[in-house]
């Protein structure tokens, strides 16, 4: 059962963050990239962030004399709290240390936001009968499409040691990190299809292109046992299938394309 009245946001999360910032100068450039002003729930925290990103931009310190400066100068600090609630702030925190964990928190909270309020607005849109259902269901799509891959904390920044010890715990493991694509000269020369690697096969129309990127499928799925998803803007579903059909049958694919899978064992008598 949903509690409509549930409570999305971390008012201690932000609470340090803010801390943090204020008492580390350099702990403001931890969360730049993966914390959003909107993400904080409370307006002032909003509010104080964006003044510490500003001045962050103009390399500026962060500490509690600069913020304070820059808001009274914009007769801004009475809406934050003002001096007693940046001290506050400050005298809460003991170290900035783990501001990347509680910007975490607050991205959790602050997406729930979103997808609450998408899940509002699709709503909406379902009582909207003046407009084409095909549209409703784009815009849906559109919606829920953006809340899943605006996500900030996947772009989370991380400390070199953490990826050198990912690194030395593969090679010690001795895994490879391509898949084999089953013509050993092209292994050599790309090392194997290795993960998000982006592949361009290019050529002149009807060099083989669509057959390569066919034979490579079939390959993994067959012998690496892969699920693989096919994407193509000029085969249909028939088409495609018929491809891979020739592959495993032996049967010339224009035969298969022009429906010519048998052969007249006499000749035809007029």
């Amino acid at each position: 059962m949903t509690d409509n009245n549930t409570f999305l946001g971390n008012i201690e999360a932000e609470e340090a963050i803010l801390g943090g910032i204020l008492l580390d100068p350099t702990a403001i450039s931890i969360v730049v990239d993966m914390l959003p002003v909107e993400a904080f729930y409370v307006q002032s925290h909003q509010l104080l962030y964006k003044t510490t990103l500003e001045l962050y931009q103009k390399d500026k310190p962060t500490d509690l004399m600069h913020v304070s400066t820059w808001l009274a100068d914009h007769n801004l600090l009475e809406k934050v709290g003002g001096k007693t609630k940046l001290s506050q702030l400050l005298n809460r925190t003991v170290s900035a240390a783990n501001i990347d964990r509680y910007a975490l928190l607050v991205l959790n909270k602050y997406q729930r936001r979103r997808l609450v309020q998408v899940g509002h607005e699709i709503v909406d849109f379902g009582y909207d009968t003046t407009t084409e259902l095909e549209t409703i269901f784009d815009s849906s799509e559109e919606k829920i499409f953006n809340l899943t891959t605006n996500k900030q904390d996947k772009f989370q920044p991380k400390p070199i040691n953490e990826c050198l010890a990912n690194v030395f715990n593969k090679i010690e493991q001795g895994s490879s990190p391509a898949y084999p694509t089953g013509l050993t000269d092209l292994d050599s020369l790309i090392g194997g299809l290795i993960k998000q690697d982006l592949i361009v096969v290019a050529g002149r129309p009807s060099m083989g292109k669509s057959w390569l990127g066919c034979y490579l499928a079939n390959y993994i799925a067959q012998n690496e046992k892969k699920p693989v998803v096919f994407f193509s803007a000029e085969m249909s579903e028939e088409q495609l299938t018929k491809r891979f059909l020739s592959m495993h049958t032996s049967i010339d694919s224009q035969r298969l394309m022009h429906n010519q899978i048998y052969e007249l064992s006499h000749p035809q008598r007029l």
